[in-house]
């Protein structure tokens, strides 16, 4: 049951025509209750911040049933509102420069305010980035930890997955509404999150479909509700690059995992661990260890390969490849290259298809 001062939110945020700046210094100056109370009285203290232009508009939207309706379909829907006034709103969110007045949710909102870590990265994550992200994932999550992350393709998969798997809650923070899943791909995934008492968050409108300009704004919400950001894999342009930027700019610890040196994919890792914009992770109890913690279970380092399983796996990838061009690229005799591929095929690192092509 929403009170009025968060009623009186959920009608703002819905107002397209009001910057978000206007937004929050309303919220933070103007009594709210009076929109319900004292109609007059509210439009007369917004005057100093709206224009006449947005006042009008103000009165012709402000239709209280219609509210009341909205909020009853969002009950009906199984979505929370959660916003800036709520008492459950994250701590650690609010003390950002521009926190969201209102997160739409769906799952256990009482997360926002657990112990949070992010784990980001490339959406085109190699092997090594899945197995490292999942190693990551799982023991932070069996030792307690809430994972963050954005349900993108790739590491954020991973991540939440992982979480999943360990039987540990995940916080999905999207890029879009609540009911347009992005990818599509992961709608399945986000289900899965919230029946296992994990959550799902967004700052925009449950219909409103995902917008390219979108995912870069919400990585602030990522950043703001962790008490750290850990990057498992990540180019120099990736898109976790500014989820770093916000944990440095909030005061938020970052973690990196290092990768080889020639690894496109793990380039924007290896750089800011170079230029110390992070500290570097080589295990769960790196990141655990900051926040207090320690994992037992399993303690292990990063999972390693021999260099020329690297070279193997990182050449198929994520596609289908043909034994001539592994051998070209590898630079391995095909006596070597066949020994290889058999023992990787072994281990379930790889398949070999019709035609001599090979998958992961």
């Amino acid at each position: 049951m929403l009170n009025k001062q968060e009623k009186a939110i959920l009608f703002l945020t819905g107002c397209d025509f009001i910057t978000y700046k206007k937004q929050l210094k309303i919220v933070e100056e103007v009594v709210l209750d009076n929109l319900f109370d004292n109609f007059t009285q509210f439009i007369e203290d917004v005057s100093t911040i709206l224009t006449q232009k947005e006042i009008d508009k103000l009165k012709e939207e402000f239709d209280e049933v219609k509210l009341n309706n909205y909020i009853s379909n969002l009950n009906s829907a199984n979505i929370s509102v959660v916003t800036i006034m709520s008492s459950n709103y994250s701590k650690l969110l609010k003390e950002i420069d521009n926190p969201p007045l209102l997160l739409y949710a769906k799952g256990d909102v009482s997360l926002l305010n657990s112990t949070c870590v992010a784990i980001v990265g490339t959406r085109r994550a190699s092997r090594y980035g899945k197995d490292v992200t999942e190693q990551f994932s799982s023991a932070l999550a069996k030792s307690g930890v809430t994972i963050v992350s954005g349900l993108a393709d790739g590491v954020d998969t991973f991540s939440h997955q992982s979480c999943v798997n360990a039987k540990g809650k995940t916080i999905a923070v999207l890029g879009g509404g609540i009911n347009n899943i992005y990818p599509a791909t992961n709608t399945n995934l986000a289900n899965k999150i919230i029946e296992t008492g994990g959550l799902i968050v967004s700052e925009y409108k449950p219909n409103e479909k995902p917008q390219t300009y979108y995912f870069p704004v919400r990585n602030r919400i990522i950043a703001g509700l962790s008490k750290a950001v850990l990057i498992t894999e990540a180019t120099e342009k990736s898109g976790s690059m500014h989820t770093k930027n916000y944990a440095l700019e909030f005061g938020r610890e970052v973690f990196a995992v290092p990768g080889r040196i020639n690894d496109i994919y793990s380039s924007g890792c290896n750089k800011i661990i170079k230029t110390c914009q992070s500290a570097i992770a080589l295990e769960p109890n790196d990141v655990l260890n900051f926040l207090g913690k320690n994992f037992v279970e399993n303690q292990t380092k990063v999972v390693q390969y021999s260099l020329t399983d690297k070279i193997i796996l990182d050449i198929i990838d994520v596609n289908e490849v043909h034994y001539e061009e592994i051998l070209a690229k590898s630079g391995l005799d095909s006596k070597e290259l066949n020994t290889n591929l058999i023992r990787l095929e072994l281990k379930n690192l790889i398949k070999k298809l019709p035609g001599n092509f090979y998958s992961k």
